[in-house]
């Protein structure tokens, strides 16, 4: 199944890159993008916000919401 979160705070192709690598440790496969500043991950079953939350805080001062 498919998730997707906003993602703010990310300015640049190594902010991608960061949220890209904190996400694959929870999630199967993690698209991140700039415009719209999204990630889509691939999971078995749904994650709870709060830990992709903890993920992202992993890779800087990033905000996550469910879109």
């Amino acid at each position: 199944m498919e998730q997707v979160f906003r993602i703010e705070g990310m300015h640049c192709g190594g902010c991608v890159n960061r949220v890209t690598k904190a996400l694959k440790t929870i999630a199967d496969e993690a698209t991140v993008t700039l415009d719209p500043p999204q990630a889509v991950l691939s999971v078995e079953a749904p994650l709870p916000l709060d830990a992709v939350r903890a993920a992202v805080a992993k890779a800087g001062d990033y905000g996550v919401e469910a879109a």
